[in-house]
């Protein structure tokens, strides 16, 4: 049978909690749930770190919820006269990565506890913190409505979105507070409560579900894309979904995000990623960066060239080749390696006398693929040999979009 730890730390030093509130509330939620029989609650109060440890040992839970204070150092337990005790990320992390084969989901029901949360997705399936201070009693609601969500049968994903619902239902603060995060092993996301996420699964299910030649009309562009994305799909059978779901917003500017999403068709389920301009209720999708599209495409440049500088959505990474002079107008380069959104490798060269090398460089440094619009030309006669004449945005959107 499953279970769920609870653990508990309301330091003497500290602001007083209604902890014990919490723990109730959701033993409630359990008695209250036809599935009553199916999970076990153990938890612990007042609790220390060597207690902590030790309950993990005992009960092997398949969720562990922490509940009291917290700050970017990270969580408040009790030392062993009743004042606090921290306990950084980093330790435990490696303290769940010993239950990992049973632990699934940690709830860390305390303030700024998203930095911890960051860091424990690298060994349990899905985490949950918040990213600033939350009242009292808005944790003990989420956390309710999060087991309510659990007992009945759904998944973690879903139990979160009720959780900071039965915020917004109750009239409380703080629904945006609580971050949802799945682990870099699975299809890594990181998710906040917000109204727009329902708008954006329905437009996105219109989106998907509209044949390829009518799509134009949920563009920013609108018409003017008709033709070019009738071309760009030509013959490609068009696929059904029944489900979309986001995994994660990230804002770009004031109107532009990028979202990651699952789709599903019943059969099969696939990640994609989509750039949206959001205005206000308004929707539509950004097609040129979220199809990878060139302006002209990499296999012509490649083989023909172009005679004008070519716009390129890539996935850029540092590479580790250096190239002297092959150039009249430069004469050191630093190679970058470039996808395309089909997965094809270019490898492109950056002069170290650029304006732009310092930039791209802050960018690649830390050995990561990033999105990037890019502007290559062919400054020889090689073809196997572009050169980043500009670098366009840090995403895949520009002043050309």
């Amino acid at each position: 049978m499953p279970t769920i730890l609870i653990v508990a730390a309301s330091p003497l030093d500290q602001d007083r909690l209604r902890l014990s509130a919490e723990v109730r509330d959701i033993r409630h939620a359990l008695q209250r749930s036809r599935h009553r029989d199916d999970w076990t609650i153990e938890s612990n109060e007042a609790v220390t770190l060597d207690d902590f440890r030790r309950a993990l040992l005992d009960h092997n839970p398949v969720i562990c919820h922490f509940a009291g204070h917290g700050d970017a150092g990270g969580l408040c337990f009790e030392d062993a006269d009743g004042g606090s005790a921290n306990a950084d990320a980093a330790s435990l992390a490696r303290l769940f990565h010993h239950f990992k084969s049973d632990l699934k989901c940690v709830l860390l029901n305390a303030c700024y506890s998203d930095h911890q949360a960051e860091v424990i997705r690298d060994e349990i399936d899905y985490v949950i913190g918040m990213r600033r201070g939350i009242h009292d009693d808005p944790a003990r609601r989420f956390a309710v409505a999060f087991y309510d969500a659990i007992f009945a049968g759904t998944d973690f994903r879903t139990a979160f979105d009720l959780g900071c619902t039965a915020l917004d239902l109750n009239g409380l603060p703080d629904s945006d507070v609580p971050v949802f995060l799945s682990a870099t092993h699975l299809t890594s996301s990181t998710l906040s409560y917000s109204a727009q996420v329902p708008a954006i699964e329905r437009f996105l299910y219109t989106y998907y579900n509209t044949p390829f030649e009518e799509r134009a009309e949920l563009t920013t562009k609108g018409e003017v894309l008709q033709s070019t994305i009738t071309k760009h799909y030509g013959e490609k059978p068009h696929r059904n979904i029944n489900q979309v779901r986001v995994l994660s917003v990230s804002r770009i500017d004031d109107q532009h995000s990028r979202i990651t999403v699952d789709l599903s068709d019943g059969l099969d389920r696939g990640q994609v990623t989509v750039y949206l301009r959001i205005k206000h209720l308004d929707i539509r999708v950004e097609w040129e960066a979220t199809v990878g599209l060139w302006s002209v495409p990499p296999r012509t440049f490649l083989t023909l060239g172009s005679s004008v500088p070519v716009l390129a959505r890539v996935q850029a990474r540092l590479s580790d080749r250096y190239w002297g002079e092959f150039s009249d107008r430069e004469r050191e380069f630093q190679a970058i390696s470039l996808q395309t959104r089909d997965g094809e490798l270019i490898e492109a060269y950056v002069g170290r006398s650029t304006a732009d090398y310092e930039p791209l460089m802050a960018i690649l440094s830390d050995g990561n693929q990033h999105s990037l619009t890019l502007e290559l030309a062919h400054v020889t006669e090689r073809r196997d040999t572009p050169v980043v004449t500009r670098l366009l945005s840090q995403n895949w959107l520009c002043g050309n979009d």
